[in-house]
C-alpha cells in the first residue's frame, strides 16, 4: 500500500454549507478499515467545527484554522502550533470597524471583503502576517503557518511520510497542502488556483469528487495517479531527458563495479534523499571507506555483521534512511540476510508505505532463491539493482525494471525483440560528465519469454 493517509478538507469537499453528506461518512468508514490514516484539515476554528461536524471524530487528526491547531479525537489532546494574534492587530482591526471578526488560538477570521482593510492594518503595522481566503472567510495567520505546515506535524505524529500522503480540497487556501502532498485531486468545483497545482481534478464536485476519490484509494491504491515528483537522471545526445519515477520505476545498474557503477547509483540517491524519500541500502564493501551520506544511518562495517532490528528500528522514523554493509556475513548468508530483510521491508511497507527506494549494490550476490523471490512483492518500491554480472540475476526481475543502465558504454544485451528499446546513449546529470547507455521497457511489451537472465544478458 502506498497512500497510507488521506488528507480532505471540510467545507466545499466533505460539506457545503455545513452539512456534509453521509455517504462521505461511510466512505471515511471504508478508508479507515483499509488500514490508512484519516487526516480533517480545515479552516474553522476547532470548537466550531466540533460543534457543526461530530463526525469529525473518524479521523485520527484534525488540521484546525488552516494548520496552526492540531487535535487527537482519540484522546481529546490539542496543541497550538502558532502564536497568538497579536494585541496590536485585534485593537487595529477593531478601530478600522473590520466586521465581522472572529478570534481563533491562532488565526483571525472575517469576510473576504474585508482584505484591502486587513491588509492595511497589516502594512501599518509591519507585520508579516499571511492572508488565505476559502468560500468567502479570509483568515490571516502567522507566517509560515498552513495546511501543510499543520499537516506535517500530524504526519510527525502518526509517523508517515508525506510521499505517502493524498490530498483532496478544494479553495485556495489547499494549495500549500497540495504541494506537500505526493498525490492531490481538486473536486471539480474548486478554486482555478488549487486546479492548476492538482494532479487530477475529479468528475464530481464537493462530496461527489471526494467519493470518486476515495473510491479508486480503496479499489486501486491510485495505481493510475501520475507521479508528483520525478527524478532527473539524464540526458541523452538528442536532448531527450531520463526521470526516474519513485515508487514506478525500477532499474538495473549494470557493468563493472567501480567508480561509474557507483556515480550512477549515488546520483540517485542524492536526489531521493534530498526531496526525502527513504531508502535502504544493501552493500558488500569490504575494504576502503564507506560514503557518507547525509540523513543516512550507517550499520556494520567489514568486521562486524549489521543488526536488523537496529535497521528497523531506525527505519520507523520517516526521515531516517539507512545503509547496511553485509561484508562481515560469510558469503553464503548473505542471501539470508537480505530475504529476511526484505520481509521486514514488506511488512514495513504494507503498514506505512516505506522505504521508497531498495538499493542492492552487488545483487547478484545477494539474491538467492527465496531472497529473489520477495524481490516480487514490493512492487511499489523503487528497487535499484547495481552489479556487475547481470546475468545471474532472476528473470522476473528483468520483466520488473523500466530502465537498464550501463555506465562507460553501449549495453550489450541480448534482449527479446520488442522488450526494451534504446533510449542511446546519454550524460548522467551532476557533478562530473559521464557517458551511460540506457535501455528503457516498451510500455506495451508483452510478458518475457520463459529463457533465463543468463540469455537476455549475454555479452556482459
Amino acid at each position: 500500500m502506498r497512500y497510507v493517509a488521506l488528507a480532505a478538507g471540510y467545507e466545499g469537499t466533505l460539506a457545503r454549507n455545513g452539512r456534509c453528506d453521509a455517504r462521505c461518512i461511510d466512505s471515511l468508514h471504508s478508508v479507515a478499515a483499509s488500514g490508512r490514516k484519516l487526516i480533517l484539515v480545515a479552516g474553522r476554528v476547532l470548537r466550531e467545527l466540533l460543534e457543526t461536524f461530530p463526525e469529525a471524530r473518524l479521523f485520527d487528526y484534525i488540521v484546525a484554522e488552516n494548520g496552526a491547531v492540531m487535535y487527537r479525537p482519540a484522546t481529546r489532546e490539542s496543541a497550538i502550533l502558532a502564536q497568538a494574534p497579536p494585541e496590536i492587530l485585534l485593537h487595529e482591526l477593531q478601530r478600522r470597524a473590520v466586521a465581522p471578526l472572529s478570534v481563533g488560538s491562532s488565526s483571525i477570521n472575517t469576510s473576504d471583503s474585508n482584505r484591502s482593510l486587513v491588509a492595511d492594518a497589516l502594512q501599518k503595522l509591519g507585520l508579516d502576517f499571511q492572508i488565505l481566503s476559502n468560500e468567502g472567510v479570509m483568515s490571516v495567520l502567522p507566517p509560515g503557518v498552513d495546511k501543510a505546515y499543520g499537516v506535517q506535524a500530524a504526519l510527525k505524529e502518526l509517523g508517515l511520510s508525506q510521499h505517502n500522503l493524498v490530498a483532496i480540497g478544494d479553495g485556495e487556501n489547499d494549495i500549500a497542502l497540495f504541494e506537500l502532498a505526493e498525490h492531490a485531486a481538486a473536486v471539480r468545483d474548486a478554486d482555478p488556483a488549487l486546479k492548476r497545482v492538482a494532479d487530477q481534478t475529479t468528475r464530481g464536485e464537493c462530496s461527489e469528487g471526494f467519493l470518486e476519490l476515495t473510491k479508486d484509494l480503496i479499489a486501486t491504491d491510485l495505481a493510475a495517479a501520475p507521479p508528483r515528483k520525478r527524478i532527473f537522471l539524464g540526458r541523452c545526445d538528442d536532448g531527450r531527458e531520463i526521470w526516474i519515477a519513485p515508487g514506478r520505476d525500477s532499474l538495473i545498474v549494470c557493468g563493472p563495479a567501480g567508480a561509474s557503477q557507483s556515480a550512477v547509483c549515488e546520483r540517485l540517491l542524492q536526489e531521493l534523499l534530498a526531496l526525502e524519500y527513504q531508502c535502504c541500502i544493501v552493500e558488500d564493501e569490504t575494504g576502503g571507506d564507506r560514503t557518507v551520506r547525509s540523513g543516512v544511518a550507517a550499520f556494520g562495517e567489514a568486521h562486524d555483521a549489521p543488526r536488523l532490528t537496529d535497521a528497523m528500528n531506525a527505519l520507523e522514523q520517516p526521515a531516517m534512511s539507512v545503509a547496511m554493509n553485509v561484508a562481515a556475513l560469510p558469503a553464503e548468508m548473505r542471501p539470508m540476510f537480505t530475504e529476511a530483510l526484505l520481509v521486514h521491508l514488506q511488512a514495513l511497507h504494507d503498514r506505512v508505505g516505506r522505504p521508497h527506494c531498495i538499493l542492492l549494490k552487488q545483487a547478484h550476490r545477494l539474491l538467492a532463491g527465496e531472497s529473489a523471490a520477495s524481490t516480487a512483492r514490493l512492487a511499489e518500491v523503487t528497487m535499484v539493482y547495481a552489479t556487475a554480472e547481470p546475468q545471474r540475476l532472476p528473470t522476473h526481475i528483468l520483466r520488473g525494471v523500466k530502465l537498464i543502465v550501463a555506465p562507460g558504454g553501449p549495453i550489450r544485451a541480448a534482449l527479446a525483440p520488442g522488450d526494451f528499446r534504446e533510449t542511446a546513449h546519454a550524460t548522467i546529470a551532476g557533478g562530473e560528465s559521464l557517458p551511460i547507455s540506457v535501455l528503457r521497457a516498451d510500455s506495451s511489451r508483452p510478458d518475457p519469454p520463459s529463457s533465463d537472465a543468463r540469455s537476455r544478458f549475454s555479452g556482459y
